[in-house]
């Protein structure tokens, strides 16, 4: 097989062929036994780097990163395998990890130049706070793992997992509602998300995070990124980074107050 005949069925497998390309090719492994075994063989191929980068060591468990990347895989491997094909093709999710993978390893808070670049020079957690931001709170269907009375009940566990006492401001006097929490597992260890909504539907979160004793804390500091503002500042036992959508003045203003207070 060419070399191009296997970047096209990659691509398919991929889920990146457009409807009428992927419809030709289908009709192609109809009755081609061997470009069959091919698109069979990459997609266990795809699988063994999925077992590769599930490999890789990149901090505690993050039980809903795995979540999202689950999600992932399963709308992938819903774009990519014809309804009809679904139940006989189950390989194919090894395919659609292995994109999903790869997605959250170039947009999150892994490897989150993206995020970092206008800013260099912010605390780590404040970069993994913004990527976090992105992955979750913008997200309309998923954003928390637990809302209303559970994240109260969640606060205690948080807590534990962090080894500091936690728990969720009240930010309602600025017109801003909580809609849930998360905990996150990164490359610098587990952070607590709480994800708040004003009456406009712009989400603003609350990163905290056990503050490493060998470094200084830090008063509060606003920066700036694409579409969105951050003020962190550093107390002797947790850092804080809150991410707004909305105006710099607007998170300056709910960041000076809880600054204030801790």
């Amino acid at each position: 097989m060419t070399t191009e005949a296997q970047n096209t069925l990659n691509a398919y497998i991929d889920g990146e062929l457009g409807p009428e390309e992927a419809a030709e090719l289908e009709a192609r492994l109809a009755r081609d036994p061997e470009a069959r075994q091919t698109l069979e063989t990459l997609s266990r191929q795809k699988g063994l780097v999925v077992e590769a980068l599930q490999a890789i060591d990149t901090g505690p468990a993050d039980l809903q990163t795995e979540r999202l990347k689950r999600r992932l895989a399963d709308r992938l491997a819903q774009r990519t395998v014809p309804l009809s094909h679904r139940p006989s093709l189950g390989w194919f999710r090894a395919g659609a990890q292995v994109a999903a993978a790869c997605a959250l390893m170039a947009f999150g808070w892994w490897g989150h130049a993206t995020v970092t670049a206008p800013t260099a020079g912010v605390p780590e957690y404040v970069s993994e706070a913004v990527g976090a931001h992105q992955v979750f709170a913008e997200d309309p269907d998923y954003p928390v793992e637990f809302a209303g009375a559970a994240v109260d009940g969640a606060a205690d566990w948080f807590s534990g997992k962090i080894g500091v006492p936690i728990s969720a401001p009240d930010l309602d006097e600025y017109g801003v509602a909580l809609v849930g929490a998360r905990l996150l597992g990164t490359k610098e260890g587990p952070l607590a998300q709480y994800v708040y909504e004003d009456g406009n539907g712009s989400r603003y979160t609350l990163t905290l995070a056990q503050h490493p004793k060998s470094e200084p804390i830090g008063p509060l500091t606003i920066v700036d990124y694409p579409s969105r503002s951050v003020g962190y500042w550093r107390t002797a036992d947790v850092d804080f980074a809150l991410v707004g959508e909305g105006g710099a003045e607007d998170v300056q203003k709910i960041a000076m107050d809880l600054s204030s207070k801790t």
